[in-house]
């Protein structure tokens, strides 16, 4: 199985993001799946996409991004196909059973923990990263996407959303409502999934050599 990415419910139940496996067709294995764990992980609930068995077979899982919660009982999740998806928390719908999905990440992959205010997820893409608003229906639209390369997994701070781009070694300040780049400042190398931690007015981040601030972020 590949990445597994986890996230707590208000209740203390755990939502799981599952990678690929070996199953290609046949019964579901709860690979490429988001699984609802009760806090002795016991299975309370589970989805997967239809095409479960193509994903798996493709290394396209929805196991590198976690589930993200939003307001109105919503759950959104995207992976490696570039494939968004809005599920109910009271029930995550099985095989197929999502309330929404569509094209996320440009058709690209996503990878990392998501931020979130109020009803947009903020999307670490591997081209950049994307704002996503989900409607009180459950459908959801793209409302931004930066192509500066920041992909790593964004922080909110200040009305501004600070990502790396983990290719580059260069921190990134964009604007919250339009993705339009604020600042940018080197780092140098930095880890796979390297994120922010803002404290104040300053931005730190976990580089290849020490940590960096970057003040007045």
């Amino acid at each position: 199985m590949g990445d597994c990415r986890a996230r707590v419910e208000p209740d203390g139940n755990i939502l799981v993001a599952t990678g690929n496996g070996a199953a290609f067709s046949g019964a579901w294995d709860h690979t490429d799946s988001v699984l609802e764990l009760s806090p002795t992980l016991g299975l309370v609930d589970a989805f997967a996409p239809s095409r479960w068995g193509y994903d798996n077979s493709r290394d396209l899982d929805l196991g590198s991004v976690s589930p993200t919660l939003l307001p109105d009982g919503y759950v959104f999740i995207a992976g490696k196909s570039g494939v968004g998806y809005v599920l109910r928390q009271s029930n995550l719908g099985g095989v197929g059973g999502q309330v929404a999905s569509g094209t996320t990440c440009l058709g690209q992959m996503a990878f990392g923990g998501t931020a979130v205010d109020q009803d947009v997820v903020y999307l670490p893409c591997a081209n950049g990263v994307q704002a996503v608003s989900v409607a009180p229906g459950g459908s959801f639209s793209v409302l931004w996407s930066t192509g500066c390369g920041a992909n790593g997994p964004p922080v909110l701070g200040g009305r501004a959303v600070f990502s790396v781009d983990t290719n580059s070694g260069v921190l990134f300040a964009l604007s919250q409502n339009s993705g339009q780049v604020l600042a940018k400042v080197p780092l140098g190398p930095v880890p796979h999934f390297t994120s922010p931690t803002l404290v104040g007015s300053d931005a730190y981040v976990g580089t290849d050599s020490g940590v960096v601030m970057a003040q007045g972020a």
